[in-house]
């Protein structure tokens, strides 16, 4: 049985988009497929994109919890009733608020056709360069609103990491999202206000799929009503939402969008405005946004499949182009939060930065997002290991920790027991169960009666309580100086942590050196054998972890910043998420045919360069290697790694990233086929620093040497 329509209501809608001259139609906003043609689309793409799968109620960091989604996605009304159900933050774009947004919030009107190359007649009226300028203002406009959704994060967390509760609290009523720039974030919930901002950046991000021709297939004869299709099944560069770079060289010659001259001109033909929307565009021979559009048509908001695409859409009516066009829209969205959690992190730190994403994604983030327990296993700084508990992730209280502090101090002026600073632990030996003086449960862990760590003892502590802690919320960080067989016993157990949700990060040091140690190299009893450690490096990884190898006492704090950023526990950070390359460390890492490549992060500044190097473990491995500078949107260093190979990059800061005084860079590690290769397995990436000045004297003389002119003396 059909609803009936609210004839009422869907005038005023309609005569409020005329008003608006500019106002741009996208994927849609409202559930009236009638008249309008619409079911949601923007809200059941971003469905497809954040919600936990079924039956997961909490997040792994990639994705929404319900409460949170409905904020970013919206949810829809009955259908073919206009005006109920909310938008959220990617339908804010559509909203009178006073007015909807322009046509760079729908990447509209970067229209172009080379009528030369296609045979045509005349010629179009804008040339590439114009169309691109145009598609620079949509990419300007999608950059300042995700920037402006982390701006208003900072107010979500105080300097120490703590959640400020009225900021996040949508339990009550649902975010309200009005957006102009005199309000600047100031009458908004924080979580409300950062989501927003991506989400207006969203909207632009999946418009413009549907309103450009980049995943279209068409065949000739091309023409206006017929532009060529790119079918593009890649993920656009320019529109990395991080980047600050001229687009020009990044757009392919026939990308094109519609011209959308306004609701009552829009069609397969270009004409000039209408008299009643003042100001629209004459879109007269050029490609209109009826004729690329691909804004209609069912989507399921679980698993982004498509039917039914229009109407009114006649590019929907080639097959496959709705489908490509929501699919891109999907998997760009998810790349987009990713580049939110990333710009978090590196705006306000790692530490502040993973619990301001615990709370948006979280609809109870000032009790989950608190509480982690973690089990100290070491022989290199000391012979002891113990249980802490405590309520963020912060590098330094793990360094205090292993040092053998505990955080025992109680709520302090301004703050509750769920969101104190304190942790909880002793050191001691492992499988006496205690209360300390303010009676506080604490757990004290038992060095094992041969020589090295047991993580299999400490696996059973975590487990201990678990309904307080649950496991997802635990970890194991073990520092080791032990190269015998003991370590390779614990392979079953960092195994069984896996299965159990705890994650575990291994810290090898360099073994103290004895006159017996050029004796005992030979004996495969005095270290672990390939085939061993490889097995060791995969469990721990397949925890989520960390194994990294020390190259001194000195890169203990290296390593538990890594950690830190890698993510404690798994609670702490998504698998997605690039991890900060720290000095001191090499990092073992794997690669799959089916993973996405491994991200690492990384600086260089003005007294730093940064020296990467990556080289395979496993034998005949194949690497595909590629180094970006992220602000700059521009690749540095590409290149495949073959058998038995290995790659060293220099990053420098350049004269682009001043008035900075870094510059932002990230590894990419994937996989890539290769004759006599194999494409599953281990590699290691380290990074190290390089004296500005003393590179370039050593340049500046290399120079001189090679071309027998002496440097000057203030070039040395």
């Amino acid at each position: 049985m059909k609803r009936r329509r609210n004839p009422t209501s869907l005038f005023a809608l309609l005569l409020s988009c005329v008003i608006r001259s500019d106002l741009a139609l996208g994927f849609g906003t409202i559930n009236e497929p009638e008249v309008v043609g619409q079911h949601c689309e923007h809200e059941r793409i971003t469905r497809a994109a954040f919600a936990c799968p079924p039956g997961v109620t909490t997040s792994d960091g990639r994705c929404f919890e319900e409460l949170s989604l409905h904020q970013l996605a919206g949810r829809s009304g009955p259908e073919g009733h206009v005006g109920w159900g909310t938008n959220g933050a990617v339908g804010a774009p559509d909203m009178l608020d006073p007015t909807p947004e322009g046509p760079e919030a729908h990447c509209d009107n970067a229209d172009f056709l080379d009528t030369e190359a296609h045979g045509l007649k005349g010629e179009y009226p804008r040339t590439r360069e114009e169309a691109t300028a145009q598609l620079q203002v949509c990419t300007n406009h999608m950059r300042l609103r995700f920037l402006e959704g982390v701006d208003a994060a900072d107010r979500i967390v105080d300097h120490h990491a703590r959640i400020v509760v009225p900021e996040v609290d949508i339990s009550g009523s649902d975010c309200r999202f009005s957006f102009p720039e005199l309000q600047m974030h100031w009458f908004s919930r924080g979580k409300c206000s950062a989501i927003e901002g991506f989400g207006r950046a969203l909207h632009g991000i999946q418009d413009f799929y549907a309103h450009s021709n980049w995943a279209d297939e068409a065949k000739p004869p091309y023409g206006l009503s017929n532009p060529p299709g790119l079918k593009m099944n890649k993920i656009p560069v320019f529109l990395d939402l991080r980047a600050e770079n001229n687009i020009t060289d990044q757009v392919p010659h026939d990308l094109s969008t519609g011209c959308f001259g306004g609701i009552m001109t829009d069609g397969p033909e270009g004409k000039a405005g209408h008299p009643l929307e003042p100001g629209s565009l004459d879109c007269t021979g050029r490609v209109t946004h009826h004729t690329l559009n691909k804004d209609n048509g069912i989507i399921d908001y679980i698993t982004g499949k498509t039917t039914k695409p229009g109407p009114n859409t006649p590019r929907s009516d080639i097959p496959g182009n709705f489908e490509r066009a929501v699919s891109a829209a999907i998997k760009d969205s998810r790349r987009q939060w990713r580049y939110f959690r990333e710009q978090i992190r590196r705006t306000y730190g790692k530490e502040r930065g993973n619990i301001i994403i615990c709370a948006l994604i979280r609809d109870n983030p000032t009790h989950d997002c608190y509480g982690r327990r973690v089990a100290m296993l070491q022989d290199a700084l000391r012979n002891t290991s113990r249980i802490a508990e405590m309520q963020i992730p912060i590098q330094a209280w793990l360094l205090q920790e292993i040092e053998g502090t505990a955080h025992d101090e109680g709520p302090g002026e301004g703050l509750t027991a769920e969101n104190s600073t304190k942790s909880l632990g002793s050191s001691g030996e492992l499988g006496d169960e205690e209360t300390d003086d303010k009676g506080h449960f604490v757990k004290k862990l038992q060095h094992p009666p041969h020589e090295g760590l047991d993580v299999g003892v400490a696996l059973k502590a975590l487990r201990h309580n678990a309904t307080i802690f649950p496991t997802n919320k635990t970890a194991i960080i073990a520092l080791t100086k032990t190269r015998n067989k003991n370590l390779d016993e614990q392979i079953a157990h960092v195994w069984h942590a896996g299965d159990e949700g705890i994650r575990v990060h291994f810290g090898l040091l360099p073994p103290p050196r004895s006159p017996s140690d050029e004796s005992d190299a030979t004996h495969e009893d005095a270290a672990l054998t390939k085939a061993k450690e490889q097995d060791l490096i995969t469990g721990v990884l397949r925890t989520g972890g960390t194994y990294s190898i020390l190259h001194n006492e000195d890169a203990v704090p290296s390593f538990l910043d890594h950690v830190v950023s890698r993510g404690l526990t798994q609670y702490d950070n998504a698998r997605d998420t690039a991890t900060l390359l720290a000095a001191g460390l090499s990092i073992s890492d794997y690669v799959t045919p089916e993973s996405e490549p491994r991200r690492f992060s990384f600086d260089a500044s003005e007294l730093d360069n940064a020296i990467i190097s990556v080289h395979p473990i496993t034998p005949k491995l194949s690497l595909h290697v590629c180094m970006r500078h992220v602000r700059r949107n521009v690749v540095l260093k590409e290149l495949d790694i073959g058998l038995d190979g290995n790659a060293t990059f220099r990053a420098e800061l350049g004269i682009g990233d001043v008035p900075r005084t870094d510059a932002w860079f990230e590894l990419e590690v994937a996989h890539v086929e290769g004759g006599g290769l194999v494409g599953s397995g281990l590699f290691e990436v380290s990074i190290a620093t390089e004296d500005v000045e003393r590179y370039h004297s050593s340049k500046a003389v290399g120079e001189a040497v090679e071309t027998g002119v002496a440097p000057k003396h203030n070039e040395l």
